[in-house]
């Protein structure tokens, strides 16, 4: 993180949990002892935090640092535009507390922290008697009745699905809410093939009867479905009303069982099953529903955003917040579509609570507020008269929401004066406050990222993300829909909007309505009418570009072992080829290839090289 040490402890101290915890009470003597944000997270503070602690007197500056330093959290990072004085780096000598400045502002710091804690300190174990699938675009763990396990995963393997492992998947917390298998085979070469055995030792190579597109190293998991045989004296969900969870690496992941017995084709009902988690996950139920919703909110969007924006151009309505993370509101029913959320900032308003009201007196700072036991009990430490004029003050900015968290009982003084600043007051499924931030911001960085929009067709084959583009009239779309025929994905057509996620990947999806497309002579056509949910997504990463040119006689040799080109997007580079469209050549299958082909020099299989040292045996032996 290239951080300066302002103060060394000891920065041999092991951090073991990928959180951080923004400093804002204990600066006003309020101390959570016991609480792991002070125990166990690395604490960070900013420009603010460093304003309020300059205007206290040095015997109170002394008195509350004295205390704060003696807690054992492992490290104190202080943001680029933070004071730092040496009366305050002397207390931390004092105590031993490392102290390192960040070459960031707040907000940055405490992403790029977060994010390599992250990739540092996943936690992951290996679980034995799973199997794990691609189908779709869901990876789904398979356990259970071995021989109709082995049996479904040949099918599905068969029906164009993905191997990840037979057995002995590695199972990774990558964050909250983000779980990876992966096979704990390297398989970086081209011998190293992927097979499916059973339980008396025979080995299927799905890699030599199925090819490369057929397997995958590693996919995020989204459901495990358990085989079990028919008991007919059991109940079997038939609606799909009840959810049922199983916990892997500390993270629930939906469980269904299904019951096997004879006439029963399991691999098209564990296809139906991952589909059935796309459509929830989607939150559609029929193709002429999504579109009359979709144009009525978009009518209704442009009409509230000229009413009610003014000169906004980058906002969002409180009603997509709440749709997203299922908010239950208390109170402001009536303005979650006239409110909105104008920053990536989620905020607990610690320092505020206490009196200090600086950060808001900025509006780029009055982001989403959250509230959570903590902020409860600070509150009940002061006085009756000072709690109720801090709660004023800070009701008075006019912020977008307040959230509170799950499970948690307000007092009535302070719903009552919620109510009356007529204030949005709401409660999260979360019921840790660094869940719900966490969870927040990455929605908030997403929505409020860059974005770029690009003409040309998105789609996805084998698990990669792929735009075509090429000049009007080249045949983009028809490509595609070949594709989507052989049972890839479409993204977006005509219009692709690009924006950079938390994570840095580069993620594509529709700028205008999804899952349409316009076919010369056909018109528009819905995609996932025709071909179901399976061959759409929502959004997918950017992982190759293709461009589609017109064969002429200067283009008639492709040659071998040159470098491909590059197009940049957002600040990425991305690797861009390039297929030469003619009569009698197909070019969904040259785009299959080519993806496939690009997939095999991942894994370490390289057919130019191949082909090369096969020149070289011959020629040897001539």
């Amino acid at each position: 993180m290239n951080l300066t040490v302002l103060n060394e402890g000891n920065l041999d101290l092991k951090v073991s949990r990928p959180n951080l915890y923004q400093v804002g009470y204990e600066l006003t003597g309020f101390l959570a002892t016991g609480s792991e944000e002070l125990t166990d997270y690395i604490n960070v503070y900013g420009q603010e935090e460093s304003y309020y602690l300059e205007k206290l007197s040095s015997e109170t500056k002394e008195e509350i640092l004295s205390k704060y330093f003696a807690l054992p959290f492992p490290a104190l990072v202080i943001s680029s535009a933070a004071i730092v004085s040496e009366e305050v780096l002397a207390i931390a000598k004092r105590y031993n507390k490392n102290v390192l400045r960040s070459q960031y502002l707040i907000s940055e710091t405490i992403r790029e922290l977060k994010f390599y804690l992250l990739r540092q300190l996943w936690i992951e174990e290996v679980y034995e008697d799973y199997a794990l699938m691609e189908i779709h675009g869901i990876g789904v763990l398979l356990t259970g009745y071995e021989d109709a396990k082995i049996g479904s995963m040949i099918e599905l393997v068969g029906r164009g699905h993905r191997l990840i492992t037979d057995r002995n998947v590695l199972i990774r917390r990558l964050g909250e809410n983000d779980v990876e298998g992966m096979n704990m085979l390297e398989k970086t070469t081209e011998k190293d093939h992927f097979f499916i055995e059973n339980h008396r030792g025979r080995q299927i190579d799905v890699t030599s009867h199925f090819g490369v597109k057929s397997t995958r190293k590693k996919k995020k998991i989204n459901i495990v479905i358990h085989l079990e045989e028919w008991d007919e004296k059991k109940f079997y969900d038939r609606l799909g009303l009840d959810v049922e969870y199983e916990v892997f690496v500390g993270e629930k992941i939906q469980k269904i069982t299904l019951p096997v017995r004879k006439g029963r084709n399991l691999a098209v009902i564990i296809e139906t099953a991952a589909l059935s988690y796309r459509l929830r996950r989607m939150g559609l139920n029929s193709a002429e529903y999504f579109l009359s919703e979709s144009q009525r909110i978009i009518r209704e969007n442009q009409e509230k955003r000229g009413l009610n924006m003014g000169n906004k151009t980058m906002a969002m309505p409180v009603r997509k917040l709440k749709n997203e993370f299922d908010l239950k509101i208390i109170y402001g029913e009536e303005l979650i579509d006239t409110t909105y959320v104008e920053t990536t900032n989620v905020f607990r308003p610690s320092l505020a609570l206490a009196g200090h009201y600086e950060l808001y007196q900025n509006s780029e700072n009055r982001g989403v507020q959250v509230f959570s036991t903590v902020e409860f009990k600070f509150l009940e430490s002061l006085s009756e008269e000072e709690r109720v004029e801090n709660l004023k003050r800070y009701l008075s900015y006019d912020f977008p929401l307040i959230v509170l968290t799950t499970g948690l009982h307000a007092p009535e003084y302070f719903m009552r004066l919620v109510k009356e600043s007529k204030h949005i007051l709401c409660r999260s499924p979360f019921r840790k406050p660094s869940q719900l931030i966490a969870n927040f911001n990455n929605y908030l960085e997403t929505y409020f990222a860059p974005t770029l929009s690009l003409h040309g067709v998105f789609v996805e084959l084998y698990g990669f993300g792929v735009l075509l583009i090429g000049k009007s009239g080249i045949g983009k779309s028809e490509t595609a829909l070949e594709l989507i025929h052989r049972g890839h994905r479409l993204v977006a057509d005509d219009f692709v909007k690009f924006s950079e996620s938390p994570t840095g990947d580069i993620i594509g999806k529709s700028a205008r309505i999804p899952y349409f497309m316009e076919i010369r002579g056909l018109g528009i056509i819905d995609i996932k009418t025709l071909y179901g949910l399976g061959a759409v997504r929502i959004a997918k990463r950017l992982d190759l570009i293709i461009e589609l040119k017109e064969q002429d006689e200067d283009s008639y040799i492709t040659s071998v072992g040159g470098q491909a080109e590059k197009q940049e997007i957002l600040g990425k580079s991305f690797k861009k080829e390039t297929i030469y469209i003619s009569s009698g050549r197909n070019a969904a299958v040259m785009v299959e290839i080519l993806v496939m082909n690009t997939m095999a020099k991942i894994l370490g299989y390289n057919a130019e090289k191949a082909f090369d040292f096969g020149m070289k045996l011959l020629n040897s032996e001539d």
